[in-house]
């Protein structure tokens, strides 16, 4: 039996094709109808598909979690050396992601079972092994684990009136066909008996093909009945050891290439009353205590919100130059010299030595000392006061750490204060980006000049 992803701690299946969920928006949009049950389906309901499992009359649906990326072909030794495809050979491959769980069922003899775990010499019931296309270079890495070998009981679920679905595709010995009916009657209810009978059918059709690795190529093409596929079967006069037969048929499968696990039946109890539901999300609960990891981590992610929120500052003072630069033509040379001084000089104490350097560069008369004087800053202080440390900074570290939302959710669990984020981190991003936003916006006003 194939492995599908799991939902509830249980395996899921493929929905019936005769389930019906209510639109979006309407009064129905979580109720599930089940066409077996109606004669005519109302209106307000669209088709509902996928994987999933019905606990106590609520459908929870079942993600398989994939990923895609690009493989570009370097086979040759000249794409090698040259780390491209000579011949432009690019392919996109999905993956499964990893952490998902998927339950399957190996289906036998309880003798046969037994001698194939011991067979396995499993560590604790488990092994570890690859699948998929690429497992011989190490990938598909997945862990697998035995359940106990449970019986299969049905037969009490058996009346007059019954429903079966498709767990698996059914291959029908001619898989050229155009009604499923005929399929269902020829490979099933024929093979049942003379006691049984067809009634409603909500079937589909998929076409099968697989890879062959001892082969080395793939198997033709078939055309099945697909899984999700629902029938009515009508029956009278079973008595218990009909009832035990037919529940070990239904689980031999039908049709053909039954060892590989195709044309597996399962009984479907239809219902006017169902309806969709969501799992319940995981609960996380905060630790008494964060490790030293775990507090170095927050700090790092806190340091880079608020490197990120100064950037934003320096943008928005910067861009409160532009009525200032409108006036002075071209200034991009001016903001370059400042970015260069703010470069050169040492990280530490980085604004008392940037003040020192932009004075020793100064020189009485200049533009550059005429451009410091009479330009203003966001906070309508001149370029000239703020750097020479006569006049107030723009902006206040203390501030900006009271103000940040993420800082203040976290205070009392984690002390991030001062020494966490310096004034030298501090003015570097904010002057950096503020010099480098100013000269865009220098360009800008420049170029609208000419």
């Amino acid at each position: 039996m194939p492995a599908n992803p799991e939902i509830l701690n249980r395996r899921s299946f493929v929905l019936p094709n005769s389930l019906q969920k209510g639109k979006a928006g309407t009064p129905n949009e979580n109720a599930v109808l089940d066409l077996l049950t109606v004669e005519k389906p109302p209106r307000g309901y669209k088709t509902f598909r996928g994987l999933g499992v019905l606990d106590n009359g609520k459908f929870f649906k079942a993600q398989v979690k994939k990923n895609i990326f690009m493989h570009m072909s370097r086979s040759n030794d000249n794409e090698r050396l040259a780390g491209r495809s000579v011949d432009g050979q690019i392919y996109n491959y999905e993956s499964i992601d990893a952490g998902q769980i998927f339950q399957g069922e190996i289906l036998g003899d309880e003798k046969i079972l037994q001698k194939l775990i011991d067979g396995l010499h499993l560590n604790g019931g488990k092994l570890t092994a690859y699948v998929g296309r690429s497992r011989f270079t190490q990938y598909g890495k997945c862990l697998v684990t035995f359940g106990e070998i449970e019986k299969i009981n049905h037969e009490d679920k058996i009346g007059s009136l019954f429903y079966l679905r498709l767990d698996t595709p059914l291959i029908p010995a001619d898989d050229c066909f155009i009604s499923a009916k005929k399929i269902l009657k020829r490979e099933v209810i024929d093979k049942l008996g003379e006691k049984f009978s067809l009634g409603k059918v909500f079937a589909s059709c998929v076409e099968i093909e697989n890879f062959v690795v001892p082969w080395s190529m793939k198997r033709p093409r078939v055309t099945a009945l697909a899984a999700g596929s629902v029938f009515e079967v009508k029956t009278s006069d079973l008595s218990d050891d009909d009832k035990k037969i037919l529940t070990e048929k239904i689980f031999e499968g039908f049709g053909t290439r039954k060892e590989e696990g195709f044309g597996q039946l399962r009984l479907w109890e239809p219902s006017k009353t169902f309806t969709v539901d969501k799992p319940d999300a995981d609960k996380i609960s905060k630790p008494e205590k964060f490790s030293n990891q775990t507090i170095r981590l927050a700090k790092k992610i806190l340091s880079a919100h608020l490197l990120e929120q100064v950037r934003l500052y320096a943008h928005e003072d910067a861009e409160k130059l532009r009525t200032q630069l409108n006036q002075r033509g071209n200034m991009t040379h001016f903001f370059s010299r400042l970015d260069r001084i703010l470069a050169n000089v040492d990280r530490k104490n980085l604004f008392d030595n940037f003040k020192t350097q932009l004075e020793i560069e100064i020189r009485d008369g200049s533009p550059f000392k005429d451009n410091l004087q009479n330009l203003s800053m966001a906070n309508d202080q001149k370029f000239y006061d703020v750097f020479t440390g006569r006049a107030k900074f723009p902006r206040d570290i203390k501030t900006l750490l009271e103000d940040s939302e993420q800082i203040k959710a976290l205070r009392g669990e984690i002390d991030f204060n001062e020494k966490d984020f310096s004034d030298d981190e501090f003015f570097h991003e904010y002057l950096t980006n503020y010099f480098r936003f100013a000269r865009k916006i220098a360009a800008d006003e420049g170029r609208r000049d000419a």
